[in-house]
């Protein structure tokens, strides 16, 4: 058991636990001098109170029936001033938000509906266009990979670095990685 917090140990002390809160508060406490320490001081306060004249006694007597009876007429009269104050809302016939949502849902639906293609899609053979034409571009977590043909070239990644790879256009190829040292790396390469 971890240890409990100062508010059960204080608790504990003057006897306000219950029945299997204080069974294992008192287990704990066989085994925790710090926690037996900690007992002993509210212990300590709490006779130093005693002696100042602060005791349970000391409190006035209550009428708690009457403070309950009390307390419910206040309450049944904040409810009735409540009730009193509270305006009724108005009923609308005619909402436009509910409106144009509802106009929106049928004109996405109708759009759907008219857009949806009856025709099943078929896959066209593909023609392979020869090698020495088609240059292919692959990026993978390992780098970036130009192909064409029989030939490559490869701006590679440093091994378990993060790396940020760009390409444009124009043919500039761009690779940045940051290793576990935190040291930046960027290769840049302009083809043509």
């Amino acid at each position: 058991m971890k240890h409990p917090s100062e508010l059960d140990l204080a608790a504990w002390a003057g006897g306000d636990t219950g029945l299997f809160r204080r069974f294992a508060i008192g287990r704990h406490v066989r085994g925790c001098e710090q926690c037996r320490e900690e007992i002993a001081a509210y212990r300590e306060m709490r006779a130093e109170l005693m002696e100042a004249g602060l005791s349970e006694g000391d409190m006035p007597e209550l009428d708690w029936d009457a403070l309950a009876s009390e307390m419910r007429a206040n309450i049944h009269l904040g409810l009735e001033a409540g009730a009193c104050v509270r305006v009724a809302p108005e009923k609308r016939v005619f909402s436009p938000r509910l409106a144009v949502a509802f106009a929106s849902l049928l004109l996405l639906a109708g759009a759907g509906i008219l857009l949806r293609d009856h025709k099943p899609h078929t896959e066209v053979a593909a023609t392979p266009a020869p090698e020495y034409r088609t240059p292919v571009l692959e990026s993978s977590m390992t780098g970036i990979e130009l192909r064409s043909g029989r030939t490559s070239f490869a701006l590679l990644n440093r091994e378990g670095a993060a790396a940020s790879q760009t390409v444009s256009a124009q043919g500039a190829v761009r690779s940045s990685d940051i290793d576990d040292t935190g040291s930046v790396t960027i290769k840049d390469v302009y083809l043509q």
